[in-house]
């Protein structure tokens, strides 16, 4: 009696634990899909594009960049591609460094402009921007490190002036970024990089 009474509480066990794996198999690979799902895969860039590669490592849809809303376009003059996505927009600008990306996006109530493989160090930047059609503005931005950095702003400010829709309107923002060293009389400066524009809600 004993005996079976062992047999049946580790029949039951089992078939307890093959039941929970099951459910918790089941739940993962709908998660995963979910996960897949969330964008068109049709537009992802593939595994060797350098800005599908910072789109996957900076979270993919989960990013702050959320999924991409069209192709990966390439561009002849300036030599470079783009893509746009929910959030913000991510260009590859080869001008200023074979592996060189710059992008603009949407966080909170800031327009953040980054860059990144600037193809060789620098000891500081030069931002140029403009928003809402306004002229350019440039400022001066310390680096992240000798390849990177980042600037940002709040929208409907430009040029020391700021006004707001109260999201009833959008604005474009355009960045260009530029590497310099600091000299004796001057600072001697790179090219700047291609532009990357993102419109917003102000």
């Amino acid at each position: 009696m004993a005996r079976t009474s062992r047999t049946l509480l580790a029949l039951t066990t089992a078939l307890g634990t093959a039941a929970a794996t099951i459910a918790l198999t089941a739940t993962s690979a709908n998660a995963a899909t979910t996960s897949a799902a969330a964008c068109n895969p049709a537009l992802v860039a593939p595994t060797g594009s350098l800005i599908g590669r910072l789109w996957r490592n900076s979270g993919g849809e989960k990013s702050v960049y959320g999924c991409p809303t069209g192709k990966e376009i390439g561009t002849a003059s300036p030599r470079g591609s783009y893509q746009n996505f929910q959030y913000g927009k991510i260009v590859w600008s080869p001008n200023i460094g074979p592996y060189a990306l710059v992008r603009a996006y949407v966080s909170g109530n800031k327009v953040v402009f980054r860059w990144s493989d600037t193809g060789r160090d620098w000891d500081f930047f030069n931002v140029r921007y403009s928003a809402g059609g306004r002229p350019f503005t440039q400022v001066k931005v310390a680096r992240i490190n000798p390849w990177s950095g980042a600037f940002s702003l709040s929208p409907g400010c430009g040029n020391g002036v700021c006004s707001t829709t109260s999201g009833h309107g959008t604005g474009t923002y355009v960045f260009h970024v530029q590497g310099c060293d600091r000299g004796t009389f001057k600072s001697d400066c790179g090219p700047w990089s291609n532009p990357v524009s993102i419109k917003v809600a102000l």
